[in-house]
């Protein structure tokens, strides 16, 4: 998340996924509260010698929390770490590289299904907009329903694309193999749509606000099935330890409003979101118009939310076997 004048401007558009469709800023381990080492009854973790691991995609997370000021006063010392996508990140997580980071549900199930010692500590939604199912300007089709023997990149395999697809297909009475689908990276699915390869993508900003610049049209957003969720997720050994513990309640209240003030503050916001990305300041508005990011509690309707997700993924071969998510969860340090 530092040095990032010095990263491709393809890695810093994976980057943004994270912070987009997730934050992404969102993988654990087992039951939901883990046991904690004995402290004084009534006494408060003294955190001044604490330094909070914060792994980040692409510095977006640290540049927000900083711009909107909400990392000031913090009683404990934050050291950032710099990934470009949420996989590396996860692994940093499971290697005890790094304490807490951000992905979205895709690559945390994935890290769940592993058997990573992880857990989701912190839950945040964005609107289900920013995914979408996407053809050319002067494709004829015009229904999900036209898709039925066409090609079609969902993006990468488990990926919020693929999830938008699956659900698309479904809501239209299709099944998965009523259409081709072919799994590519974002940079090889926007050169194959925009040659006309594919006959549709499912995919996420700001790949859709790139595409709708070129006349690209929305088929299909994920309103009504995408659950927009992203989550911090934090290590088991972090979590064990009592002052770490109490910073990482802290570091999710602050984010949580570092993500207000993105949704008020839209114009400041978006010159940073351009800046940092590299991306048109038109594009970058369109993306920050509708991300609309908010941190939520982990509730029952986000343990709801997610299994389903988990559901749909085993059905599909994502996941290699179900999983009970409702126990990688920790719900107190969000609630």
């Amino acid at each position: 998340m530092s040095r990032l004048s010095t990263r491709p401007k393809s890695r810093l558009l994976a980057g943004v996924v994270a912070l987009v469709a997730l934050l992404l800023a969102v993988a654990c381990g087992g039951g939901s509260d883990a046991p904690q080492a004995a402290t004084p009854a009534g006494a408060a973790p003294d955190l001044s010698g604490v330094t909070l691991r914060v792994a980040d995609q692409v510095g977006q997370n640290k540049a927000v929390l900083e711009a909107s000021g909400a990392l000031k006063g913090a009683p404990y010392k934050i050291e950032w770490s710099d990934f470009s996508a949420a996989a590396p990140l996860l692994q940093a997580l499971r290697a005890n590289a790094a304490d807490i980071g951000g992905a979205g549900d895709a690559p945390v199930l994935s890290s769940l299904g592993s058997g990573a010692p992880l857990k989701v500590v912190g839950a945040s939604r964005v609107s289900p907009r920013g995914v979408a199912l996407l053809v050319s300007k002067d494709s004829p089709i015009h229904s999900v329903a036209e898709l039925k023997g066409k090609t079609v990149s969902p993006t990468t395999k488990g990926s919020v694309g693929h999830y938008l697809l699956l659900g698309a297909l479904r809501e239209a009475g299709l099944a998965p193999n009523d259409v081709e689908i072919s799994f590519l990276t974002p940079q090889a699915a926007g050169a194959a749509f925009d040659s006309n390869q594919i006959a549709a993508w499912a995919t996420w900003d700001p790949y859709i606000a790139l595409s709708e610049a070129k006349g690209a049209r929305i088929l299909r957003d994920g309103s009504g099935i995408s659950a927009g969720l992203g989550f911090t997720v934090a290590s088991q050994q972090a979590l064990e330890d009592p002052a770490k513990r109490a910073a990482i309640a802290d570091f999710l209240v602050r984010q949580g409003r570092a993500y207000a003030w993105t949704n008020t503050n839209k114009e400041a916001f978006t010159t940073l979101f351009a800046s940092l990305t590299k991306l048109p300041e038109p594009v970058a508005a369109t993306v920050v118009g509708r991300r609309n990011m908010l941190a939520v509690p982990i509730d029952d309707t986000v343990v709801k939310d997610l299994q389903r997700t988990a559901d749909i993924y085993t059905e599909a071969g994502v996941l290699d076997k179900k999983l009970d998510v409702a126990s990688f969860l920790v719900r107190s340090l969000s609630n």
